[in-house]
């Protein structure tokens, strides 16, 4: 899909390590979620932004073939055959509403946003896994750090503790996606895409 493209580089590396069968679902999650993310960042008005996500929360409520046409999103949404659970996409959905409206983002609506995302993202790829491991903590503290880079400029003074890395491969999408907010180096991305460490 080329809304791939529109993801950074540490998303995609994160993506090409998902396991093939899942793959093209973990990279829809991330470019809803990317979506969403720009909604907040483009809303002047959030009575607007408001509606914008009601669109999507009906669209993903709807049946496959009454969904609206002309949405790429939508279409890849349709083709994953429900792969992503609907559970999932009202998590994504109500992470980022739970933001509109907030010229400075409180340490309250910081950790409500950052465990719904860890529940869209990443406690649903680590069910397609299925680990029992809790992938919550990782999940919260990035969605916490791509929050705080994305909109530094509504952060206030909040804090989110770090949490260890899972060490199964299977995971290693959720732990590459973590460790490139938690470094600068590339090439230390890529050892840890590589070998785990």
């Amino acid at each position: 899909m080329n809304a791939v493209l529109d993801l950074d580089p540490p998303t995609r590396l994160a993506i090409a390590y998902a396991r093939s069968d899942i793959r093209s679902a973990f990279a829809l999650l991330l470019q809803i979620d990317n979506r969403f993310a720009d909604i907040l960042r483009n809303s002047r008005e959030p009575m607007i932004a408001q509606i914008k996500m009601a669109w999507w929360r009906e669209a993903f409520a709807s049946a496959a073939e009454t969904r609206p046409k002309g949405e790429p999103l939508l279409q890849a949404l349709n083709e994953t055959g429900g792969r992503i659970p609907l559970s999932a996409l009202e998590a994504l959905a109500s992470a980022w509403e739970h933001l509109l409206g907030h010229e400075q983002f409180s340490q309250e609506a910081i950790d409500t946003h950052s465990e719904l995302r860890a529940e869209a993202i990443f406690k649903t790829y680590a069910t397609w896994m299925g680990s029992m491991d809790d992938m919550h903590p990782i999940g919260r503290s990035w969605a916490f750090e791509t929050l705080r880079m994305g909109f530094p400029e509504r952060f206030a003074d909040c804090t989110m503790p770090s949490a260890p890395l899972p060490k199964a491969r299977a995971l290693r999408p959720l732990s590459i996606l973590t460790m490139s907010v938690r470094t600068g180096s590339g090439l230390r991305l890529i050892l840890h895409a590589l070998t785990g460490v």
